[in-house]
């Protein structure tokens, strides 16, 4: 496999880097462990189209730029490396787009236009507190009501859910464990009220609970009929996951790159440290699980590109890559001794913002029963 870029592609990436870090990296370093207000959000994600970073995904035929998953993974990894939580927020743009195909047609104008000019922010919601890898356990109910549904219920950790001006819903139609969920579109003006979860980090974008209470939504709005959902969405997911891989490897690469640095500012016996054998190993073995994991995500984004299913390498390549990013970035606060664990240091808040991403999109654990089953073809749910 050749996984080298494009002229295109390598000319996109390096304009697209120094401009992250030029105009992202101080905006993020301001509102560092502070929610980024929704119209400073939509404003840099206005800035960020026109690099494609985002929805730049989106098809052709609805005003997208059609780019490949290799280049998108490629610009949410540089965009990582200098915001995590800003990254966050484009990726779920992108997922949002990614299902413009499913919006009904009276409603595109609406929806998908405005998105495409960062006007609008939706996201999609799926997790709930007792449905969160077992997603046949979505009680999150749509009841029918003359020309609408009424949906009740809540949903859990929706990325954006705050900022959302709608939502791309799955819900309970019927008792049908899988075959009785479907995708609607919920405005905001329907109804639905959000509140922010903090976390332990990446809390400078929106982590939201959902409510739903009696909300009427018209049945016009439906996306994906009950029993269509499921495929979809896991098509979704396994085209998402090597790139929420690449953006926890692009905190690695950010926090190798302090490691570096600092290994090089701190002496000790009358050397800088990194001429010590145990620190220039360190950043040795850092270097080569970060090339790992590239190369992981590279592949599953490869096979994605090709218009293979990717579920496997897709599984694999974001544990895999999640899980080094965090020993990455757990050596870099090692290499900083003390130093690492103050804000002073910026690794601190790399520690805190990669620990999340083994939970997105999928835990760890899922991925690897993931894995398993396509090798036994038993499923342990």
């Amino acid at each position: 496999m050749d996984f080298s870029l494009t002229e295109e592609q390598q000319m996109i990436v390096d304009t697209f880097s120094k401009y992250a870090e030029n105009e992202i990296k101080p905006l993020a370093e301001k509102y560092r462990d502070e929610l980024i207000p929704k119209d400073i959000a939509l404003s840099i994600q206005k800035d960020l189209l026109q690099f494609g970073v985002g929805v730049g995904v989106a098809a052709e035929e609805f005003g997208g730029m059609g780019l490949d998953t290799k280049t998108m993974g490629l610009l949410q990894f540089e965009l990582a490396k200098v915001s995590p939580d800003i990254a966050i927020t484009s990726l779920i743009q992108m997922t949002v787009s990614k299902l413009f195909s499913c919006v009904p047609e009276h409603l595109r104008a609406d929806y998908i236009d405005p998105v495409l000019a960062a006007e609008k922010i939706g996201c999609v919601a799926m997790s709930e507190a007792g449905a969160g890898s077992q997603v046949t356990a979505v009680s999150c109910r749509a009841r029918e009501d003359g020309d609408d549904y009424v949906i009740n219920g809540e949903k859990l950790w929706i990325s954006s859910g705050d900022y959302s001006d709608f939502i791309f819903l799955l819900a309970r139609f019927n008792d049908d464990p899988v075959g009785g969920l479907g995708l609607i579109l919920v405005d905001r003006s329907h109804g639905y009220e959000t509140t922010n979860i903090k976390k332990m980090g990446l809390n400078s974008q929106s982590t939201a609970q959902v409510f739903f209470d009696d909300v009427r939504v018209p049945k016009t709005n439906l996306m994906l009929a009950p029993g269509k959902a499921m495929k979809r969405l896991l098509i979704l997911l396994a085209s998402s996951r090597p790139i929420v891989g690449l953006m926890s490897l692009g905190i690695a690469e950010a926090a190798l790159n302090e490691a570096v640095k600092y290994s090089l500012q701190r002496h000790q016996f009358d050397k800088p440290i990194a001429g010590h054998q145990l620190i220039s190993a360190k950043l040795g073995e850092m270097a080569t699980k970060l090339d790992a994991g590239k190369l992981m995500a590279f592949r599953a984004l490869d096979t994605i590109d090709r218009g293979q299913r990717s579920d496997v390498e897709s599984a694999m390549a974001k544990w895999f890559a999640t899980e080094l990013a965090c020993e990455i970035v757990n050596d870099a606060v090692q290499i900083h001794g003390a130093n690492g664990i103050t804000k002073e240091f910026p690794v601190e808040y790399m520690y805190r913002s990669v620990r999340i991403f083994p939970f997105t999109e999928g835990t760890t654990e899922i991925q690897k029963l993931s894995v398993g089953r396509s090798l036994t073809g038993v499923d342990t749910f």
